[in-house]
């Protein structure tokens, strides 16, 4: 499949984009050393950039791949581990908000994947783990939310329309990424 073909991939390139604008400027409305500056960016632009990947192989395949949440993941170690050996006290920190992001996530997906009885798949639990402790739960929790309400938005407007019924399965991803970019986007 040949990426950027059609609209809504072209939209989604734009958005991705507009977002990394919005957090670099906010990046220095904050109180942060240089380092923390610029550490706190990479993590949010690898978030987005790793959450199109998925949106896009969500949206074309409806899987998320377990070697690219790996690769992602070893990315994020990789990271830490830089900053860590850079400002440890300054890792030590970030990771509280890290672990809040993570607990977060395994929290509300771990519970909606039990419930749903396999509605929801497994990968985007695994997703939305990694987006806790890419995003901390500073940015998580409002991202979570406003995929959710997207989604939510979306689905009714299908069944009132008749396009989908409520046994159709609609990618999740997708929305996630849209809460994230709304998210950067307020700020």
């Amino acid at each position: 499949r040949k990426p950027f073909h059609s609209l809504p991939e072209f939209l989604m390139l734009a958005a991705s984009e507009t977002a990394i604008c919005r957090i670099g400027f906010g990046m220095y409305e904050r109180e942060f050393q240089m380092y923390e500056q610029l550490f706190v960016l990479l993590m949010l632009v690898l978030m987005l950039y790793g959450m199109s990947i998925f949106c896009m192989i969500d949206y074309w395949e409806r899987i998320v791949p377990n070697r690219i949440l790996l690769l992602w993941l070893m990315l994020w170690i990789i990271c830490m581990g830089a900053y860590g050996m850079y400002d440890m006290n300054a890792m030590l920190n970030h990771m509280f908000g890290v672990v809040l992001g993570l607990i977060f996530c395994m929290l509300s997906f771990g519970f909606c994947y039990l419930i749903s009885k396999g509605s929801m798949g497994a990968g985007d639990v695994k997703l939305s783990i990694i987006m806790g402790i890419y995003m901390t739960g500073e940015y998580v929790v409002g991202a979570v939310l406003y995929g959710c309400i997207l989604s939510a938005i979306f689905s009714l407007f299908m069944l009132a329309t008749k396009k989908m019924t409520r046994k159709t399965h609609i990618p999740f991803v997708p929305f996630l990424y849209l809460g994230v970019i709304v998210r950067y986007l307020m700020g």
